[in-house]
């Protein structure tokens, strides 16, 4: 049966059709929608299955990871950057291993598109000794699923799938079965402790020699049944591209477009490869390009004299895939001598770029705002951390970001590091559950002395609104989390009034004089996506700008920055009525010369 399905429905389907019934995972860009999508199609099917979000990466590893070892088919969902989170479970789980399937789905972002690193998962598998695959297409990712279960319970090992951001975001028609019975393993922990507790040295040392038979068994099955009937088909020459994932599409396309025959080999799990084998191969050929991303996974292990890729600077070292940097590194192997068929236009009529910025109406914007005009910004130190509220970095508003969670461990640091000047860092509220909990326990018995703003909107807004921990019921509260850390805890409920939001900071600063320790100042926003709630807080209180007040004094549009604000032909100030979303913030304390008003007409 045919559907056309996104790469990250292709996983979530295959996980369906592969009788994974238990999936945990933490939303990160371009991962979310996979464990989104086994959530609509346990409702849509029915399906007997568990499939939830975890505070952070290493608690969804974890929660998976146990219902492998008691025999049911797991699947843990996360970014390339919350791999880094996960990693700890990881390296422990590649020696103990598991006896149901563990998948543990990956996605990278080569390219930096919606990252702060541009990682390569296949590397951390490679580190860890588990075989990664690596899907170049919706297809792919689909019938990927199911082979990891395979070699997850054939080697009792978790298993990695690498989608990268062209898989999980690109659509295909994907053959899929059809009238699938979902049938998943039951669960029974059988007690095992020199296995699944094993200490140093003695069980883990043999749990390691196990690891390193396992991984070498594992490298056979891949010539045997992936890698040799590629290189069955091969015919000899001039050039062999090894390539895995999206590469194979771009040297695909690029030596069509470039004229050049060659042979290519796609590994689809480009660790761990029989390298011995690969070499073999090598005599046939007079060069040997890997084309991958974003590092030098497969050239790192094939190694030759003439293999070229990223490690000797023929390919591109950094960024993601294009086929430009295949015909250059063609024609730094003298393979091809032709025009430039991939000549970079600028577009004559194109739009100026613009700089990311909060949504019109966000109350993030008023936060800040409101945290800058009173703790000034030659006076303070403003850390912040990962969500949509890095956008504030527009408003100038963030000094430092730099993983989830050290928002408030850097503000620790600066304390220490800077004290005659104001630390106030801020968080978001799934970001605060993820890793901010830690730090702010050890600043408060520390005694680090800052203001900590946790930017409550009861949504992970930039991942698609994923509900965190306190939206699901009333038994999670931020506050009494800040409260039994030991912080002195203040609470604040959002007003559109800009004065009510000044005036609480001015009273947090007063606190922050005579504090000894961190201080925790909980705002309960809301989300302007955030079509369940966000009718009760946007009340269509529309502005415009009185042109004769107007001095264009630029406050509007370089410090509040609200989308809506823009100049006209005149110079004046001019509210666009398409962004404006009628929350009414920017009508107090924005305008010096006070221009802003309600426009009644819209605001009927």
């Amino acid at each position: 049966m045919k559907q056309t399905l996104m790469g990250n429905d292709a996983i979530a389907l295959g996980m369906i059709h592969s009788n994974i019934d238990m999936v945990s995972g933490y939303p990160g860009t371009p991962s979310s929608e996979i464990l989104t999508n086994v959530q609509k199609l346990k409702a849509q099917l029915k399906l007997d299955l568990y499939a939830q979000w975890a505070t952070n990466e290493k608690v969804g590893f974890e929660v998976a990871y146990a219902g492998a070892i008691a025999g049911r088919r797991a699947a843990a969902t996360m970014k390339q950057v919350g791999l880094n989170v996960a990693s700890d479970p990881l390296m422990s789980a590649a020696y103990i291993g598991n006896l149901g399937a563990f998948v543990l789905i990956v996605a990278d972002d080569p390219g930096f598109h919606s990252s702060q690193t541009e990682q390569d998962s296949r590397v951390f598998a490679k580190f860890a000794k588990i075989p990664v695959l690596d899907p170049a297409t919706p297809q792919d990712a689909y019938d990927f699923v199911s082979l990891a279960v395979d070699i997850s319970e054939k080697f009792q090992t978790p298993t990695m799938l690498r989608p990268v951001m062209r898989v999980c975001h690109a659509r295909q028609i994907v053959e899929v079965k059809e009238n699938h019975e979902f049938n998943p393993k039951k669960g029974k922990f059988q007690r095992e402790i020199s296995r699944w507790a094993a200490v140093p040295r003695a069980g883990r040392l043999r749990q390691g020699y196990e690891m390193i038979d396992r991984i070498n068994a594992i490298k056979e099955y891949n010539w045997e049944e992936l890698i040799k009937p590629e290189f069955e088909a091969c015919k000899g020459g001039k050039l062999l591209v090894l390539t895995s994932g999206t590469g194979y599409g771009f040297a695909k396309e690029a030596l069509e477009d470039l004229g050049i025959k060659a042979d290519i080999v796609k590994f689809k799990m480009p660790y761990p490869l029989p390298e011995n084998k690969i070499r073999e191969q090598f005599a046939n050929y007079e060069h040997i390009l890997v084309v991958e991303e974003p590092m030098a996974c497969i050239e790192e292990q094939i190694m030759a004299s003439n293999v070229h890729g990223r490690l000797d600077n023929t390919m591109n070292v950094i960024d993601e895939l294009q086929k430009i940097y295949i015909q250059d590194a063609l024609t730094k192997l003298g393979l091809y001598k032709g025009e430039n068929l991939y000549p970079s236009i600028p577009f004559k009529d194109e739009i100026p770029a613009r700089p990311p910025n909060l949504c019109p109406g966000c109350p993030h914007r008023d936060v800040y705002y409101s945290i800058m005009k009173v703790f000034k910004k030659k006076k303070s130190i403003y850390p912040s951390d990962i969500g949509c509220y890095t956008l504030a970095i527009n408003q100038e508003a963030i000094d430092t970001v730099l993983c989830m969670g050290a928002s408030v461990s850097m503000a620790s640091g600066f304390s220490i590091a800077d004290p005659e000047k104001y630390t106030v860092a801020t968080i978001g509220d799934s970001t605060f559950f993820h890793g901010g909990i830690p730090p702010l326990i050890n600043a408060v018995y520390q005694k680090h002395k800052f203001l900590l703003v946790i930017l409550d909107n009861s949504v992970v807004a930039m991942t698609g609104r994923q509900k965190p921990p306190q939206r699901q019921n009333g038994e999670v509260d931020i506050v009494k989390i800040a409260e039994g850390c030991g912080a002195e805890t203040y609470e604040y409920v959002y007003s559109n009034d800009l004065n009510d939001t000044i005036s609480f900071f001015k009273k947090m600063k007063e606190k922050y004089e005579n504090a000894t320790g961190p201080i925790v100042a909980v705002v309960r926003e809301f989300c302007v996506l955030d079509k369940e709630v966000v009718g009760q807080h946007i009340h269509g209180e529309f502005a415009k700008v009185i042109a004769e007040e107007c001095v264009a004094c630029d406050h509007c549009t370089t410090i509040y920055k609200c989308p809506p604000m823009g100049y006209n032909e005149e110079g004046k100030v001019e509210i666009d009525p398409f962004l404006c979303i009628g929350c009414g913030s920017c009508l107090n304390v924005v305008c010096p010369t006070e221009a802003f008003t309600v426009d009644e007409e819209r605001s009927k």
